[in-house]
């Protein structure tokens, strides 16, 4: 596998061709955020990839909320099979999507976009994970438990909350 950049810009996904050509396996996916450099998606996912066989990475991408339509459309057209956002584009990228499922209308936020077929698919798994987390790591349902959510604000804590 080829090195990605520690960040990419909006700048370079608009001239994909040209800048993820030297990628191996090619970049498919991204975290798109301002800032995303403290993202460790790509250390949690690309693994994943690898060992299932996709011939894909994913990358991260500094987007700006004011760029973020420009941005999906350039991850789109550079073949991207979607994105995931972070802060603070998942208010945004609610209102950018053709279609977004349940959850995801319900929190206000969206966390992943597919693409399929022109169209822009928007879901939310900040909540469903947070629960399957506490779940694994402590055996109990969060439903038993008092918590205290701090910083529920943003998409992810709002979901969790």
């Amino acid at each position: 596998m080829s090195e990605p950049k520690a960040v990419y810009t909006l700048e370079e996904l608009a001239d994909w061709a040209s800048v993820g050509g030297e990628l191996d396996p090619p970049a498919r996916v991204a975290v798109f955020g301002d800032p995303v450099a403290h993202s460790l998606s790509p250390q949690l996912h690309n693994p994943g990839l690898e060992s299932a066989g996709v011939g894909a990475q994913y990358i991260r991408v500094q987007v700006p909320e004011a760029d973020l339509a420009a941005g999906l459309a350039a991850a789109e057209a550079a073949g991207f099979v979607g994105v995931n956002c972070t802060i603070p584009l998942k208010f945004r990228a609610l209102e950018l999507c053709d279609e977004v499922d349940e959850l995801a209308r319900r929190l206000g936020a969206v966390n992943t976009v597919a693409f399929e077929e022109g169209r822009r698919f928007g879901s939310n798994s900040d909540g469903p994970g947070f629960l399957r987390a506490v779940r694994e790591a402590f055996s109990i349902d969060v439903r038993d438990l008092r918590v205290m959510v701090l910083g529920a604000g943003g998409g992810a804590g709002r979901a969790c909350a």
